[in-house]
């Protein structure tokens, strides 16, 4: 079986010694090499981020690491690499055509938009594995969370399109399922670990005389708890903690997140038992956790988590946060102990229970060893991956018609034909009405509440755009009050002003950020996706505060991913796009009315209850 796998970031070649490699960049290089020892042929497709790469590097026999060109061929934050995605998706969709593979597996959210955009018209099904979501992610971090405001919105999409979804653990699952996933499209398999490696025999590494030894692996950033260990052994005497990750030791110094732990340990009066190590070579990281008394996981959340299995690999105790993949892992007083996260008072209580029982820490730590042996071995995840894979690959699959975008300029159909197309769009709209419904009355709270609502669209749809805001200034079937509404090329004189001074990408963009304020909404049509001044003014919406919501022809498509929700028509023409969007104007704008009548009537019992 030929298998793509898409990392878009996380380049499986770091395992072999780059900077501050993560879990993804363990479980693509391990998955795909399990596969490939199973017969597969494997590339893996990430970006390049050094000019010096070569395009094919070969990982392990009949596994090629693939160095696509999106962006400039150095590092980024993974948070900046969104506008580079259909760059990306272009260059899967070349080496796809020339050389179809069997499957493709995305790994990361950036990844599955990424290849479902690369997959269009090669029939190639698409398997998604986030490793982390978005809507996880903001709800533990809230304000601190760096990713792109389009994240929960693309998430949302590419669980509705994603041929199959493997989730890693059941609390992901149920996450997925909130998210609109269909159960049958849903597979758990955990991540595994590397058990010729990380096994209970063998050597340790020297240990402190009189001290006992708690160990934390992991990237330095505050999610990841390290923070409330250190405030928790302040009541744990006579141990010592040893924290492996981040960067080399000799650039700690510079790091924030390290000079925050520090400081940290000295408020605490433990500076002297914290032992900030950096970066520790996967070859070495075996013996540091056979020195532990145990290793403590103790993040915000957690998707997986492999650094529980490897330990319990190498019969160490684990102590774990009660969230995400360590629910599943790591069974509680069976293998390690369950804590509840962002609680160092508690975690004390447990780490100094089990560092005063060794009996108990030997009891879990072989408990430890079979469970690891038993449950996730990577020839044991790559067999379950494979039959998924399988199954898909068995399904018959038409292929697709090479059809590009709707065109205005081909033959024009007959009056029969376009309304028989139109009937056939139209019957699946109900399926949308349930989301309009919601927008309408997001849209009536926030500009009751004084908020306004933008609308931006090119030809037909700068139209629809117009009929919507004058819809909401004026009315649209009842009486009510005006509410703001502003259509973006209504102003002719700022429209030519902006477009000869900035350019026309500009054109909606500038606007966005002169009238637009948080808790605004920007409405953005376009029947391809595409249209650069749009996708500009989503772009700068999303800086200003303001939420996006799209109407565009099929998905996926450039605007529906920069949008926070979008309603995605497929119709064989641009006419019949048109058409449904202002069926879609209607539907909202009803929705809108009833919103704000619902509002008026509770507002009118309230004043007569008070009478």
């Amino acid at each position: 079986m030929r298998i793509a796998m898409v990392s878009e970031h996380a380049s499986p070649l770091a395992v072999l010694g780059g900077v501050d490699a993560g879990g993804q960049n363990v479980h693509v290089a391990a998955l795909a090499t399990a596969l490939a020892r199973q017969g597969a042929e494997v590339v893996v497709h990430t970006r390049r981020d050094d000019p010096g790469l070569p395009a094919r590097v070969e990982l392990a026999p009949r596994v090629t690491v693939h160095h696509v060109d999106a962006g400039p061929a150095r590092e980024l934050s993974k948070d900046r690499l969104l506008e580079h995605m259909p760059a990306f998706a272009e260059q899967l969709r070349a080496c796809w055509r020339s050389e179809r593979p069997d499957i493709a597996h995305a790994h990361f959210w950036m990844s599955g938009l990424a290849a479902l955009a690369g997959a269009r018209g090669t029939a190639v099904p698409v398997v998604q594995t986030f490793h982390a979501l978005g809507v996880v992610k903001r709800r533990y971090q809230g304000d601190r969370d760096t990713s792109p405001p389009e994240r929960v919105g693309v998430e949302r999409r590419i669980v509705a399109e994603a041929e199959h979804i493997i989730a890693t653990c059941t609390d992901e699952l149920f996450e997925l399922v909130r998210l609109g996933a269909d159960h049958d499209r849903l597979t758990v398999v955990p991540c595994g670990v590397d058990l010729r490696r990380f096994v209970p025999r063998g050597p340790a590494e020297p240990r402190r005389p009189g001290l006992r030894r708690l160990l934390c692996v992991g990237r330095l950033v505050e999610r990841k708890g390290i923070g409330n260990v250190i405030s928790a052994l302040a009541s744990v005497p006579g141990t010592e903690l040893v924290v492996a990750g981040g960067p080399d030791a000799a650039n700690l110094g510079a790091d924030p997140e390290a000079r925050r732990l520090c400081a940290l340990a000295r408020e605490h009066g433990v500076a002297d038992r914290v032992d900030l190590r950096g970066r520790v070579s996967r070859d070495d990281l075996p013996a540091l956790m056979r020195s532990a008394d145990a290793v403590v996981c103790a993040p915000w959340y957690e998707p997986f988590g492999i650094v529980p299995l490897e330990a319990m690999a190498c019969g160490v105790p684990v102590v774990a946060s009660a969230v995400g993949g360590m629910i599943d892992s790591v069974v509680d007083e069976v293998t390690g102990l369950h804590v509840a996260p962002r609680d160092p008072d508690r975690l004390a209580d447990a780490l100094g229970a089990l560092l005063d029982d060794a009996p108990r820490r030997r009891r879990l730590g072989q408990a430890g060893v079979r469970r690891a042996r038993q449950l996730y071995d990577w020839d044991r995840v790559a067999t379950a991956t494979h039959e998924v894979y399988r199954e898909l690959v068995a399904r018959p699959r038409p292929v697709p018609a090479r059809r590009a975008r709707p065109r205005r300029f081909t033959r024009v159909p007959a009056a029969e034909e376009h309304v028989r197309a139109l009937a056939r769009t139209l019957e699946g709209l109900p399926a949308h009405a349930p989301r309009l419904d919601e927008w309408g009355r997001e849209l009536a709270t926030r500009l009751l509440s004084g908020a306004r609502v933008l609308a931006a669209g090119n030809g037909g749809s700068a139209a629809q755009a117009e009929h919507f805001t004058a819809e909401l200034v004026g009315r649209f079937i009842t009486e009510r009050q005006p509410l703001s509404a502003l259509c973006l090329h209504g102003d002719a004189a700022a429209l030519t002003a902006i477009g000869n001074d900035y350019g026309p990408e500009e054109a909606f963009a500038r606007q966005v950020r002169a009238h637009g304020r948080p808790g605004d909404v920007l409405l953005a049509l376009s029947t391809s996706g595409t249209s650069p001044n749009v996708l500009a003014a989503a772009r700068a919406a999303h800086e200003a505060g303001l939420t996006v919501w799209a109407l565009t022809g099929p998905s996926p498509n450039d605007l529906a991913a920069r949008a926070d929700d979008a309603l995605c028509i497929d119709a064989p023409s641009t006419a019949t796009i048109q058409e449904l969007h202002l069926v879609a104007v209607h539907l909202l704008c009803g929705s809108v009315d009833r919103a704000v009548a619902a509002r008026r009537r509770r507002s009118r019992r309230v004043l007569e209850a008070a009478r």
